[in-house]
């Protein structure tokens, strides 16, 4: 029926993924989601009126959409050897994963040589804005999908952009990762230093809020750490070590500055660190 909303299957309902689908059952989308480690996820979206598929295959041959939400480029393009022979024409994947824009346009060809649309749309957002439908989405599309991935993405998002064609919202996401991330670096390296040299945190952190250093990055990690909550910023160590080696690719001989923020990451990934919140990086390794 014209005007009918897409039916939509989401493979990677986790933490972030399962918040985007309740938005699209709220929204009145039928959904299909493969299953997912964190059970108790899936579990409250089948509750809500969701489907689970038996396989990758089979949900991407039975829905308009595909909504993708896993760790890396790896992921994706495993997910393309899976659900590739399923796609027909008029079908689209929109990616939400943090992903490698060199493998966001090698699986948008192969999507488009079967007839279908590829998306890519990260968020920026945690797990409680993805429930509540206040995610921002970074989309890289060609113009003429636009409106088309929009209505499906803002369920979800508070804010939806356009910045280029397939790839350039990955770009876009890695830059703002890049930030954020290499923010968190900083502030680290700030902090652990200042409790080594004595500097009141507090008094600090009153001083930077009020300033040009003030950031939704330092709000968020170093104000719960002054209470002694060091998981503020619910972002894994591994994840940002992935954005910002994905950066780093990208960008290029002018990755100067991403290169040093991805190298203090990586040895925390070294170090058996990675799957801690990066705001664990301001706690010294004694407390």
């Amino acid at each position: 029926m014209t005007g009918a909303k897409p039916a939509i299957g989401v493979i990677g309902a986790g933490m972030m993924g399962g918040g985007m689908a309740a938005c699209l059952l709220r929204a009145g989308h039928r959904v299909r989601i493969l299953p997912h480690r964190s059970r108790r996820v899936i579990d409250c979206l089948i509750a809500d009126g969701a489907e689970e598929a038996g396989s990758a295959a089979e949900l991407a041959g039975s829905v308009g959409v595909i909504l993708t939400c896993l760790p890396d480029g790896p992921a994706i393009e495993a997910c393309a050897d899976k659900i590739l022979p399923a796609l027909t024409a008029g079908r689209m994947w929109i990616d939400a994963t943090t992903s490698d824009p060199a493998v966001t346009r090698r699986v948008a060809a192969q999507v488009a040589a079967q007839g279908a649309v590829f998306a890519d749309a990260p968020v920026t957002g945690g797990p409680a804005q993805a429930e509540a439908g206040e995610l921002a989405s970074l989309v890289g599309c060609p113009a003429a999908e636009f409106e088309r991935v929009s209505a499906v993405v803002s369920t979800y998002s508070r804010v939806v952009r356009r910045f280029g064609d397939v790839g350039a919202g990955h770009t876009a996401k890695l830059m703002n990762n890049l930030v954020t991330q290499g923010t968190m670096a900083l502030l680290a390296e700030a902090y652990t230093g200042a409790r080594r040299l004595g500097v009141d945190w507090q008094a600090l952190f009153d001083v930077m809020g009020t300033g040009a250093a003030r950031s939704g990055t330092l709000e968020k990690a170093v104000g719960p750490a002054l209470k002694g909550d060091f998981d503020g910023s619910r972002f894994t160590i591994r994840n940002a070590e992935k954005d910002l080696r994905y950066a780093v690719e990208t960008l290029g001989a002018d990755a100067e500055l991403a290169r040093a923020a991805h190298r203090i990451l990586a040895r925390c990934v070294d170090a058996g660190r990675g799957e801690e919140f990066v705001s664990r990086m301001l706690q010294a390794r004694s407390e």
